[in-house]
């Protein structure tokens, strides 16, 4: 089993909840970065029938035992941007996940860095 196989399997089927302890979704699967091949991304199903997906930065949530959560609110994680297919992540899609949740697009400072880091100057609207 490689490396990713293990993470992916760490963190599938998990449910993800917000800052206030509400279920926001189960975690249905996650993306790696194609420049360094780190976890990025988590997809999270939504909704009554898990239909609606959200990505969330995986550098925000926050894993205690089989608990995993995020330090937003769930009407916050729910309203994230949609990509059309978050298997296939553009540059533009990244910056705007970013952006939404307070962060900034790593490749905007390092063309051979992907997902969100931490960005002082910018807070998440709303």
């Amino acid at each position: 089993m490689t490396e990713k196989d293990k993470l992916t399997t760490e963190w599938t089927g998990h449910d993800l909840y917000d800052l206030d302890g509400d279920k926001i979704g189960t975690v249905e699967d996650v993306i790696y970065g194609d420049a360094t091949g780190g976890l990025k991304w988590l997809v999270v199903e939504t909704g009554l029938l898990g239909l609606k997906k959200i990505m969330v930065p995986a550098g925000e949530v926050r894993r205690s035992g089989d608990r995993l959560s995020v330090p937003h609110t769930k009407d916050r994680v729910k309203a994230a941007p949609k990509v059309d297919d978050e298997q296939a992540l553009t540059q533009a899609d990244e910056s705007k996940l970013c952006r939404y949740f307070g962060l900034q697009y790593a490749g905007a400072t390092d063309p051979s860095a992907d997902g969100c880091e931490d960005m002082t100057d910018i807070r998440p609207a709303g």
